[in-house]
């Protein structure tokens, strides 16, 4: 007993197995319905039975092809689509079904002609119509081929372009620029720069009363090796400000950086040279004052 309710089991087994390596569908109808609504042809298949060739299946090209099917496996497909293989020179046209329900497995599949004329060709023709199913949890994809359908594309032929272009003088443009802006006032702008200004004449009032001392640069011209050096830096100082200049009106930036590099090092290097020559003259004059005042006490 309890071998052959083993092999029951097994066999159980191996027809749900069997049953689920390849898709299965029902319910399938096929219509084509006009653009008022009204069904000019229907068919109602049962797998593998397909449309007669001597049935009419044909469409127009404001009419609607409507297919509905229902997936009897209880897995659900990933994908299904219908292709429609043209007999004429065996160009794939594929169209992508709507997903299947997952709580009744019903699938829906509709092609408005009118909006894919494009995609059929000129003229009248014939595809073989096939349905795909597939999915990861079946192994074996449904290849169920409905039948033949006659699809009446448009009458007209699309427009073909000229062989030769003509090129020819086209009229002149003519171009509306705006107009200059409008500027202020002269003497509100000449207000505001004096305005803008006017802490440098500030300054030179303020130096004006401290008085200005000419002996660092008469100790300068004494040593001209500190001369020189002060000019140097000064006119690297300077050299600096040109180069913000020439990056602020036509200079780049990496010509900037390599001039900035090389004036920045000559103003490091003769700045200190001069701030330790002013600092050792400060020096000397301290050490000075310091033995004056020792002598008089």
């Amino acid at each position: 007993m309890a071998k052959f309710s083993s092999l029951f089991l097994t066999a159980v087994l191996a027809a749900v197995v069997a049953g689920s390596s390849s898709w299965q569908v029902a319910d399938i109808n096929l219509s084509i319905v006009a653009k008022d609504g009204t069904k000019k042809a229907e068919h109602k298949l049962v797998y593998p039975k397909v449309i007669s060739s001597a049935e009419a299946f044909a469409a127009d090209p404001t009419d609607h092809l409507k297919l509905s099917f229902k997936v009897q496996n209880n897995e659900r497909p990933h994908q299904a689509m219908v292709r429609f293989l043209s007999k004429d020179d065996q160009a794939d046209q594929i169209m992508v079904a709507a997903s299947v329900k997952k709580a009744s497995g019903k699938g829906r599949f509709e092609l408005d002609f009118a909006k894919s004329h494009k995609k059929f060709k000129y003229g009248t023709r014939k595809y073989d119509m096939t349905l795909l199913v597939g999915g990861p949890q079946v192994e074996e994809s449904l290849q169920y081929a409905l039948g033949e359908i006659e699809v009446r594309g448009p009458t007209s032929n699309p427009p073909v372009r000229a062989a030769r272009v003509q090129y020819e003088v086209q009229p002149e443009i003519h171009h509306q620029f705006r107009p200059d802006q409008k500027l202020i006032n002269v003497a509100i702008s000449g207000f505001f720069s004096l305005l803008v200004l006017s802490p440098v004449a500030v300054l030179i009032g303020l130096w004006s009363q401290l008085g200005i001392k000419f002996e660092p640069l008469k100790a300068l011209a004494q040593n001209p090796v500190d001369l020189i050096m002060a000019a140097v830096f000064f006119g690297s100082l300077t050299g600096i400000e040109y180069v913000f200049y020439s990056y602020w009106t036509h200079v780049t930036l990496f010509p900037v950086l390599q001039y900035l590099g090389v004036l920045s090092a000559v103003a490091i290097a003769s700045g200190r040279s001069v701030l330790s020559a002013v600092q050792t003259r400060r020096l000397k004059r301290t050490e000075k004052s310091d033995d004056v005042n020792k002598k008089e006490n």
